[in-house]
């Protein structure tokens, strides 16, 4: 191997290894009670070293957070590769995320909170490069979701009266919150004998009721009739 590329190689693999590093500590103690000195020290490096990898903390949050972002998005696009129709893939984009919240949790935990008001992400243009991949990302599954509103509209699955964004924006919301319930209500649903799977599953039905074009089901019976 030429001596460039196995010092490229050499560089990626101690990037790696500050970045596995700094997601244990993140994950176990959380983003505000760890400092560049914490993460040095686990990794055994003296701080100057840290810096020519990673520009802050910041920097080297949202690299660890881009990894659950990735995998989240991963997971989206091949759940919704067999979906037939709008209606499904608002179903499988829904059934992807919460097996992501499931499996890894500490990233979606991470991911809450780059997207709390923690940080700073309106003004792109300071933003680093994992910072802006995070949003593309986002934006990226945003438009997917969109896309299958405004087809499940046009198959007649869903009202017409809707606005397809709206919508998005709506689901988006409802799917964040089911994802980081207050212990006291999972507690009140525990005591009715409801999981938290159970729930989510619930609140997907109370959602498809919501979405569903009733009016087109209706006219499609009285012509079978």
């Amino acid at each position: 191997m030429p001596f460039t590329n196995l010092k490229i190689q050499e560089k990626e693999q101690r990037k790696s290894y500050i970045l596995d590093a700094a997601e244990n500590l993140f994950f176990s103690r959380g983003y505000d009670n760890i400092s560049m000195d914490d993460i040095a020290r686990e990794i055994e490096l003296n701080k100057a070293t840290l810096y020519l990898y990673f520009k802050n903390k910041e920097a080297l949050y949202f690299a660890i957070v881009l990894r659950g972002a990735r995998i989240l998005n991963s997971m989206v696009k091949e759940k919704i590769k067999a979906c037939k129709n709008g209606i499904e893939i608002l179903d499988a984009i829904g059934i992807a995320y919460f097996e992501f919240v499931d499996k890894y949790p500490d990233y979606n935990r991470m991911y809450l909170y780059f997207r709390s008001e923690r940080f700073s992400t309106k003004d792109g243009e300071d933003l680093c490069d994992d910072a802006k991949k995070i949003i593309e990302l986002r934006h990226e599954e945003f438009i997917i979701t969109c896309n299958a509103i405004k087809s499940g509209i046009n198959e007649g699955t869903i009202r017409s009266d809707l606005d397809p964004v709206e919508i998005t924006v709506f689901l988006t919301q409802v799917v964040k919150s089911l994802s980081e319930i207050h212990p006291d209500f999972k507690k009140v649903l525990a005591n009715r004998g409801i999981t938290e799977h159970q729930f989510r599953t619930d609140v997907a039905s109370f959602v498809r009721l919501m979405l569903a074009n009733n009016e087109g089901k209706n006219a499609r019976n009285k012509k079978n009739m």
